[in-house]
């Protein structure tokens, strides 16, 4: 499977950004229910690319960014 990475950074992470301001608006930012959507959302994705090691690395610096949010860390 060829990815296509530019649709990936223009689409699917914007995207997934947007459900994710969305769900913390829901559930609030930093509930176990985000974090929990949080994993599963990125997992799904993930596997949609078949695990591409630059949309795994992608997602985990995401996370990273987003623990670091919810900690008060900017």
């Amino acid at each position: 499977m060829r990815i296509d990475y530019i649709d990936f950074f223009s689409r699917v992470i914007p995207e997934w950004m947007q459900a994710s301001n969305q769900k913390s608006q829901e559930v609030g930012f930093g509930s176990d229910a985000y974090w929990m959507w949080a994993v599963e959302s990125m997992g799904q994705v993930c596997k949609q690319y078949n695990d591409d090691k630059l949309v795994t690395e992608q997602f985990s610096l995401l996370f990273s960014w987003l623990e670091k949010q919810a900690g008060g860390n900017n």
